[in-house]
């Protein structure tokens, strides 16, 4: 009997301990979720922050004086690959960056929209060719541009013809069923006046049909008649003779 209570026993502690493994398994996979998304949160905002918080004209100036000190440096030495050069420059613009957004994060706006916008002098001015990656020159712009308009341009054309062409046929339509709606009802009214005289005329064909019958059996009736009062005279002669 001591034996049972303590083989008993000893099961249920291996399941309390499993049990309390699994609940402590699956809070830390929880945490661990939670941990996850919260850093992909953190990583979505920091990479809108670059997008449109951060300053493009005011970084790429920055940037342009390291690069150039760093080609006019290694230019007595031997020449570094593409790939490590575009690594360094994607690192520093990374690194620029966040340094940006951590001074977005501690200075403190006004409620202006203005406190939000920076001067574009000869420090700031955006110049293209600062970016090796970009393949947009400063002389293709403009043409860029005006193709641009023009493409918008023809759109919106285009979409207006369409919708003044759409709205031509749904005039078109909806004057099509009007006039088949006042044709639909001027056969009803037409098909109504047909029913009413076709009962007219049955009624009519009817007594007319009675009166024949009735007119029919008198001429019948007086047919029989003179025939009976012929033989009857002619009986009553024959009997005188």
């Amino acid at each position: 009997m001591s034996n049972n209570h303590s083989d008993l026993d000893s099961k249920i502690q291996e399941k309390a301990m499993k049990v309390d493994m699994d609940i402590c398994r699956r809070i830390d996979i929880t945490a661990r979720l939670c941990d996850v998304a919260q850093q992909r949160n953190c990583e979505d905002m920091i990479q809108i922050f670059q997008v449109l918080a951060t300053p493009p004209s005011t970084l790429t100036r920055r940037l342009r004086k390291p690069a150039s000190q760093t080609f006019k440096g290694n230019e007595s030495d031997e020449p570094v690959s593409i790939s490590e050069s575009e690594e360094s420059g994607n690192k520093e613009i990374n690194e620029e960056m966040q340094r940006m957004l951590n001074q977005l994060r501690e200075c403190e706006f006004d409620d202006d929209c203005d406190s939000l916008a920076w001067e574009e002098t000869e420090e700031t001015l955006l110049l293209w060719e600062d970016f090796p990656g970009c393949t947009l020159s400063v002389e293709n712009q403009g043409d860029q541009e005006e193709s641009i308009e023009k493409v918008i341009k023809d759109t919106e054309s285009l979409f207006k013809s369409r919708e003044k062409e759409y709205q031509d046929t749904i005039d078109q339509i909806e004057l099509e069923l009007a006039t088949a709606k006042s044709d639909m009802n001027r056969h009803l009214h037409e098909y109504m006046e047909i029913c009413s005289m076709k009962r007219g005329l049955d009624v009519q064909m009817e007594t007319c049909r009675r009166l024949i019958t009735q007119s029919g059996d008198r001429t019948r009736s007086r047919h029989r008649s003179a025939q009976d009062f012929a033989k009857r005279n002619v009986i009553i002669f024959v009997m005188l003779l």
